[in-house]
């Protein structure tokens, strides 16, 4: 079951708002954090073998957010370390309707500086089941995202299949220059990890014909949030897949005290569950578990053992907000 996962992306610092908002504060609360180090941290966790594609600066900071890595046990041997920018964000944990504020400060991070000939790609795809990437990394500069291309043209290349999350953050970049980018990205996924809006906005599809506009895609996940008050969210999933069926569970209410990382465990336990044979429905059943328990752990990472999760699973299944619909069965 042991599977070797790659992932490129920027790991960060991230600064918790001590008060109600960023402004103020006069403390803040540090640990690190970047979307596909959580990833790969949860899979790590869950048993796989990982390898993480990024850069660091070559100082303390730079050393503490590699050490919080290896303490996770992500594979960190192809880290590229130098420079002196690191990518930092400050947030505010935000209350009821209003989610956590984010304001980034990345600019010529170490990270921003890595090009398309940064990796060694024989070298870091050696061995690997799944590559994993989202499109945060398209928005850091141009040069991060012409590696990112590089990297998921690669890795079909070497018939290893991409999984990519679209991410979209509008502190970052706006829908009209994400837009081109992100829709030829999915062009290039088997995995599509996706919220509803994603299939308009970005994909401009819609589910009837997303499989057959996106010919390289094997399963589309669609994932979608609804905020129910300040300490309580509900969340659907539903997965479209090649063979032509389509599978959903029951939304499911889930209280929530930590508004960050939840997609990213939710893709970790999503891609553990599908490399270990899971059935489709099961696969979203964990998946969902994950993204749920995440919201009631504090920082950034879930990163737990499986039984964990499959404990958490009938929880959220006792707190069913809602059941299929019509729409849903077919």
């Amino acid at each position: 079951m042991r599977k070797k996962i790659v992932a490129y992306g920027e790991i960060l610092l991230r600064l918790s708002a001590t008060a109600d908002t960023i402004r103020e504060s006069r403390a803040f609360a540090a640990c690190y954090g970047g979307t596909e180090s959580n990833v790969l941290a949860c899979l790590t966790a869950l048993g796989h073998e990982t390898e993480y594609l990024s850069a660091l600066p070559d100082n303390p900071l730079g050393a503490a957010a590699l050490d919080h890595l290896n303490r996770l046990r992500v594979g960190t041997s192809h880290v590229k370390v130098g420079g002196s920018g690191m990518g930092m964000y400050f947030t505010e944990s935000g209350k009821a309707s209003r989610g956590a504020n984010v304001v980034y400060a990345r600019k010529h991070s170490a990270f921003t500086e890595l090009d398309e000939n940064s990796f060694d790609c024989a070298e870091v795809f050696g061995g690997a089941a799944l590559f994993h990437v989202s499109g945060i990394s398209f928005a850091l500069s141009p040069s991060s995202c012409a590696l990112a291309f590089r990297l998921m043209e690669e890795a079909g290349k070497k018939g290893i299949p991409v999984s990519f999350d679209f991410n979209y953050r509008p502190a970052l970049w706006s829908v009209d220059e994400a837009r081109p980018k992100l829709k030829k990205a999915a062009s290039l996924a088997n995995i599509l990890l996706a919220g509803s809006r994603d299939l308009e906005t970005f994909m401009q599809t819609d589910e009837a014909h997303a499989l057959s506009d996106y010919p390289l895609a094997e399963r589309i996940v669609l994932r979608d949030r609804k905020v129910l008050s300040e300490k309580e969210h509900s969340v659907r999933v539903a997965m479209l897949v090649r063979e032509g069926s389509r599978t959903c569970i029951p939304e499911f209410s889930f209280p929530v005290s930590e508004k960050i990382g939840g997609g990213d465990a939710f893709n970790g336990g999503f891609l553990h569950a599908m490399l270990s044979g899971a059935k489709n429905e099961d696969i979203l059943r964990f998946a969902a578990a994950a993204f749920a328990l995440k919201h009631t752990v504090g920082g950034d990472v879930l990163a737990v053992p499986e039984q964990k999760i499959i404990d958490y699973i009938p929880v959220t299944e006792g707190n069913s907000a809602a059941h299929d619909t019509e729409a849903d069965r077919s």
